[in-house]
């Protein structure tokens, strides 16, 4: 019995021992697949630094000058990356040429290998430091069309919306930055102008329908007065018609009067010429 007790210990104890180095053995992979994972990481961030372009390099010593002539070699000679037209972008916005920071861009976005959304993004963040809002508002609607919850993109289309006075755009890009980002270092002072948008866009409303009520009411006086201007001529049209109808009148009488006057109708005179006078008036022959 004892033997046996001590035999179903050493078997249970055994049992232990090999879920035990089952477990060792199951951490250790997870720590060799970490370790993997961190040399991966290493050797990619390594390769990345050799594979770099002189022109990347360049940019990233702070140099945007020869950042642009080597990049812009680079690309004229085929040697294009997804980063190219980027880092040319950013060099000539550095240089604070931003028509050609723009172009940068645009070229960059006919060319297969780039990444459009980063393109996008950092041209409407030179658009909008070049203080054309509409188009950075353009550029970062695209950047959303392909990521809804991107939070620099939305944040930075609020602020272009907001200086465009498109109140209700921008309060609704804050709102939908404070809940894909409610860590946001900037979310008070966020919370506060979404605050202030919502009342102006209440007067801006409250303020539309009184221009409308007022547009109405002057509407409707102004058919008031184009309905006095047309009552009072034709008033007078018709004032004039009686006076000119009057004088006529007197006109007509006058001319009668004075051709009844000159008229003459005595029987015992006729005229026979310019200065005789036939007198009818004799003594008859005849008794």
């Amino acid at each position: 019995m004892v033997v046996y007790q001590h035999s179903n210990f050493f078997y249970r104890r055994n049992g232990d021992f090999k879920i035990f180095n089952a477990i060792i053995f199951v951490a250790d992979i997870i720590i060799m697949k970490k370790i993997i994972s961190i040399l991966v990481s290493f050797l990619l961030t390594l390769t990345s630094a050799f594979s770099q372009s002189d022109g990347v390099k360049a940019f990233k010593s702070n140099n945007p000058a020869d950042a642009i002539r080597l990049l812009e070699s680079e690309i004229a000679g085929g040697n294009i990356s997804s980063e190219s037209f980027n880092y040319l972008g950013l060099a000539y916005f550095q240089t604070g040429d931003y028509e050609k920071s723009i172009a940068a861009f645009e070229r960059g976005m006919k060319d297969g290998r780039s990444a459009k959304k980063l393109l996008y993004f950092n041209e409407g963040n030179v658009c909008f430091a070049k203080g054309d809002f509409s188009k950075a508002e353009s550029c970062f609607s695209f950047v959303l069309a392909a990521s809804p919850d991107y939070s620099p993109a939305l944040l930075n289309r609020a602020n272009s919306r907001l200086n465009q006075k498109n109140y209700s755009g921008a309060s609704e890009d804050y709102k939908k930055y404070i809940e894909v980002n409610p860590e946001a270092s900037q979310r008070e002072e966020i919370e506060r102008l979404i605050g202030y948008l919502d009342e102006e866009q209440k007067f801006q409303e409250l303020e539309a329908e009184r221009i409308k009520e007022e547009e109405r009411r002057l509407e409707e006086e102004n058919l008031r007065l184009q309905e006095e201007i047309a009552r009072q001529e034709a008033e007078r049209a018709m004032l004039e018609a009686e006076k000119r109808a009057a004088e006529e009148e007197r006109r007509r009488k006058l001319l009668e009067d004075v051709a009844s006057s000159l008229q003459q109708t005595d029987s015992t005179s006729m005229t026979a010429g310019a200065e005789d006078v036939i007198d009818y008036e004799y003594e008859s022959e005849l008794e």
